[in-house]
Parts: C-alpha cells; sequence; structure tokens
C-alpha cells in the first residue's frame, strides 16, 4: 500500500492543471465575467504547454511567491511535474468557470478528473481515479498574468485492484467541524463468502509521506462500520482514506477499494494573531 508518492503527485498536479486547461473549456452562463483578451491568451499558451508537458513554459504562469494551499512552492511544482511526465496520467476538465475576472485580478473554479495506474501489493496494477474541484487565483503584474496563489474545494479518490474490488461508499462531514472528533461512516457491499478488512485514517491534506491508518478493523456484519476522528488541531483540510480489503474463505486476499476525500477546513488563528494591541 505504498501509494503515497503517486497519489500526492497526482492532486498537486491536478492543481497545476486547473487554469491552464479550464479556461480553455469554460462555461459560461448568464452571471460569468467578462474575460480579458490578455488573460485568455495566456490561458491559450498555458494550455499548450501543459498538454505537452512543456514545464519551462507552464511555470512561466506562476509567480515566484506562489503558493499552494497546501503550502507548496513554484519549485516544487516543477519537481512533480517531471516527476508525472512519465506517468500517463489522462486528464479531463469536466467543468470549468471564471467566477472574477477585472483588469488585475481572477479566480477560476474548475473540476477535473484524472485517471492513473498503482499497484496494491499481491493484488497488482488497478486503476485509480480522482476528481478534483479546485480554485487558482491569478494577478497581473508587469503586463502578464500570473498565477500567484490556489486551493482544493473537493477531492474524490477511489482505487480498485484485483479481481473483485469490493464496492465501498464512504460519508464524510462537508466541513471540518471544530469538536474534538467527528464522524465518518463506511458502508460495503458484502458478497457471499468474502471476508473485508477495513482499514481508516485521516491525515492533513497532500501529505510527503502516508501515514499508517487509524483503525484497522473487521467489517461488521451489516455491512457499515461507523467511527470517529480526531482532526487536526490546525483546523486545515485534510483527507480521510479508507482501504477495504476482500478475503476469500481460504484467506486469500482477492481485491481491494482505495477511497480517499477532502474534508475542508478552516485554519485556525493564533493566538498571538488574533489579540489587540495595547
Amino acid at each position: 500500500m505504498n501509494q503515497a508518492r503517486s497519489f500526492s503527485a497526482v492532486l498537486l498536479f491536478a492543481g497545476v492543471l486547473a487554469t491552464s486547461t479550464g479556461c480553455h473549456r469554460s462555461q459560461p452562463s448568464s452571471h460569468s465575467p467578462t474575460v480579458p483578451p490578455d488573460l485568455q491568451a495566456t490561458v491559450d499558451k498555458l494550455v499548450q504547454a501543459v498538454e505537452a508537458f512543456d514545464i519551462p513554459h507552464v511555470l512561466d504562469a506562476y509567480t515566484e511567491d506562489f503558493t499552494s494551499g497546501t503550502g507548496r512552492s513554484k519549485d516544487e511544482i516543477r519537481r512533480t511535474l517531471e516527476q508525472l511526465q512519465a506517468s500517463h496520467v489522462n486528464l479531463k476538465v469536466e467543468s470549468a468557470e471564471v467566477e472574477k475576472a477585472d483588469l488585475t485580478e481572477a479566480r477560476l473554479k474548475t473540476r477535473l478528473r484524472l485517471r492513473y495506474k498503482d499497484r496494491f501489493r499481491d493484488l497488482g496494477e488497478g486503476e485509480v481515479v480522482v476528481t478534483d474541484v479546485l480554485v487558482h487565483k491569478l494577478r497581473k503584474d508587469a503586463e502578464s498574468w500570473k498565477i500567484y496563489a490556489d486551493e482544493r474545494e473537493a477531492t474524490y479518490r477511489e482505487g480498485r485492484f484485483g479481481q473483485h474490488p469490493p464496492n465501498v461508499e464512504l460519508q464524510v462531514p462537508e466541513k471540518l467541524p471544530t469538536n474534538l472528533q467527528y464522524p465518518v461512516k463506511v458502508t460495503v457491499q458484502r458478497e457471499a463468502d468474502i471476508d473485508y478488512q477495513v482499514l481508516l485514517g485521516n491525515y492533513v491534506e497532500d501529505p510527503a509521506i502516508l501515514p499508517p491508518p487509524d483503525i484497522v478493523t473487521p467489517l461488521p456484519d451489516d455491512g457499515a462500520l461507523q467511527a470517529n476522528l480526531l482532526p487536526n488541531p490546525q483546523g486545515r483540510s485534510e483527507m480521510v482514506r479508507i482501504t477495504v480489503i476482500a478475503v476469500d474463505s481460504d484467506g486469500k486476499w482477492v481485491g481491494a477499494t482505495t477511497v480517499s476525500k477532502l474534508v475542508p477546513g478552516v485554519p485556525h488563528k493564533k493566538k498571538e494573531e488574533s489579540r489587540e494591541t495595547v
């Protein structure tokens, strides 16, 4: 289950692509703002660079002080693109909408679908599908448009491995609660003569190394597991990840499904920042 590197890389890759392909296939509505021609021209060039994996021209669209919503820099984007250049990630832009555009600022919301191959222990290679909803912020500096920040609004990732990957549903809160813990629910469609092992955990979005699960337990007989997880103390967005392994009557693994969902957070302000100066 050493899938942390590819998972994190694909999420960041989605963030890189959101601005470029999004405007190229935007779907204007009655409330859509007018896109300045020079912004559209910049985006069109960026689309070509991304599709060709022309990394230098992709990076030209980012400010030097760019910081992603998970704290990644422009240089980390470069390294990720280099890593994924040979990974053959299939990308489809399902929808995109320019939510704001004026003479100096722009905001774009994009929904992406990514597919790639990964491996799960002895079950071999399987397909992973990631759906991402991202927002990029752009500003116009020195007569050119640059991306200076981004954030992820939603992520759903599902990987299916083996001949009998379980059908799994994961329910999480819409926002990270401020309570000491929050509930999640895993539902599995049971098959006859198959046992299921569930691995469940959460972690701050986009980790360098995927942490071990917090809970490892057999699936209850009714096919539903309810558990409580502890949120990160900073209130940052985090991923809830489950792995369900199907085991036949001989104890052999016959399938596995991994599902991850983003729980958007609201970072807590530091006490010293919230105090009023005397």
